[in-house]
């Protein structure tokens, strides 16, 4: 069952966004919550789908990538405002990091789909 969650986290977005959305009544709210929950989930699965197709590991580049971005932002914060509110930043980096991780783990399923289909054809 885990490795399921895991290969698919899209499975967890939608259940917590349903479940969410039914308690809350909000959608925006819903939304934001279930990007949260499948954020966390989002780095082992493009590790694992990363190491399915290529034979790489790269949770601790994830690690790192994440961990620049999150400075990054951090800085940019700072320069832009002087006082950095804690929350509302951690909010920030975190859903940025869920949009780069859909992203990346869509291309590497896709890329995945393309190997797969073109090791069958010849």
């Amino acid at each position: 069952m885990l490795t399921l969650l895991i290969l698919f986290p899209v499975i967890v977005f939608f259940v917590t966004f349903i479940i969410s959305k039914y308690l809350l009544h909000k959608r925006k709210k819903s939304f934001g919550l279930a990007a949260d929950i499948t954020t966390f989930l989002l780095y082992f699965s493009v590790s694992n789908a990363f190491y399915i197709v290529f034979s790489k590991n790269i949770f601790l580049i994830l690690i790192g990538i994440s961990l620049i971005i999150a400075s990054t932002l951090t800085y940019i914060e700072w320069r832009k405002e002087k006082e950095i509110v804690v929350m509302p930043l951690l909010r920030k980096i975190w859903r940025l990091l869920f949009l780069l991780l859909c992203v990346i783990y869509a291309l590497i399923w896709l890329i995945g789909v393309i190997r797969y289909v073109l090791y069958y054809i010849s």
